[in-house]
């Protein structure tokens, strides 16, 4: 019984809630490509990605470019043999609970991987999949850093290993309501005159 409890309580605790991720479309607002909204959400701040960086830190041995102030390039220029991986770091000034990466692209776009303070988020084939939003949510409060890696692959259908980015925002999505002491309260007593039955009948059978 005291094992079940420990079960309970641990799933109605908010802190056994995991990050989630999903791919959004990118509905920009102003010219360097920023949303000013994410699924009705507010933005809160905003990292433009372009050439040179900018709100970014560039680093690693692959070429990097960019579009003036709109969009940032991690590109394995390959075609010129010079292959080489690169990757592009911001951290938000802000506390939010979701992050998105904001991202560009065409039929060059190869391999990224993303990662939310540290944490690897996931790796996935940009391939024409560029003008969208990696929405990640369900974060600690708190001001979160992002890195996009490109890896230096690419599928068959792509001819270098490039990614693009416009930027990063950081947003508040709704959280569900965190049960008030007098909740926790109540569940323990319920347990306990649960147990109480279960062994008295247990006595009288």
């Amino acid at each position: 019984m005291a094992r079940l409890l420990v079960i309970v309580l641990f799933l109605i605790s908010p802190n056994a809630l995991a990050f989630s991720i999903e791919w959004l479309p990118l509905v920009t607002a102003e010219r360097n490509g920023n949303p000013l909204s994410i699924q009705g959400n507010p933005v809160l701040e905003y990292k433009n990605a372009g050439k040179g960086g900018i709100d970014w830190v560039v680093t690693g041995d692959g070429p990097t470019g960019g579009r003036g102030i709109r969009e940032l390039w991690l590109f394995d220029d390959s075609a010129a043999g010079i292959p080489g991986t690169s990757q592009a770091t911001t951290s938000f000034s802000v506390i939010s609970n979701a992050v998105g990466f904001v991202m560009a692209g065409d039929h060059n776009d190869g391999f990224a991987q993303f990662f939310v303070d540290g944490i690897d988020v996931g790796t996935f084939d940009m391939y024409r999949g560029g003008n969208r939003i990696l929405a990640v949510t369900g974060l600690d409060f708190m001001a979160h850093t992002l890195k996009i890696v490109q890896l230096g692959e690419h599928n068959p259908n792509s001819t270098k290993g490039d990614v693009a980015i416009f930027g990063g925002a950081a947003f508040n999505t709704p959280i569900a309501a965190i049960p008030e002491p007098q909740t926790y309260a109540m569940l323990l007593v319920g347990l306990i005159l649960l147990a109480s039955m279960v062994r008295y009948q247990k006595q009288h059978i």
